[in-house]
């Protein structure tokens, strides 16, 4: 698969990032294409010497994602060079918590599943991004935007 000329590629992220696009398409991949070879989300997680409360956070949250996402969540294959836009949303979701704005992490939650499953699924997703971020990985906060034709004094 190539990637579009509009869309940033895995090349592009650093380590952290990139270790959170990865777990996101391990867990993902046998959901998608059950038994086909998949490599294990966990495996990728130890890697980095994450500990069991901050895997045991992403399956929580994911599964929450599955169980009641609203819309097909896109996740790329393994294989895949580019980077999706819910994949870019999992950046945002990590980073969001790791700088303490549980509003922004809500903000991404709620675009994929019921306001209350999201809520939920956020204590999950603040385990995980502790964890990542006690791993010695931290990703950018999200890019906040003032908002068009507001003036502020």
């Amino acid at each position: 698969m190539q990637p579009s000329q509009i869309e940033p590629t895995l090349t592009a992220l650093g380590p952290d990032a990139l270790f959170t696009v990865g777990v996101l398409r391990a867990w993902v991949a046998p959901v998608m294409q059950p038994g086909q070879p998949h490599p294990d989300w966990r495996e990728i997680c130890r890697m980095i010497h994450l500990d069991t409360e901050g895997m045991r956070g992403f399956d929580r949250m994911m599964g929450l994602l599955t169980a009641h996402a609203q819309r097909l969540v896109e996740v790329r294959c393994c294989d895949c060079p580019s980077i999706g836009v819910d994949e870019r949303a999992m950046l945002r979701l990590v980073g969001a918590l790791q700088a303490g704005d549980r509003l922004s992490a809500l903000e991404v939650l709620t675009g994929w599943m019921p306001t209350p499953i999201a809520q939920m699924a956020l204590g999950h997703a603040l385990v995980f991004a502790r964890a990542v971020a006690g791993a010695g990985l931290r990703l950018p906060p999200p890019v906040v935007r003032p908002a068009l034709g507001v003036t502020l004094h």
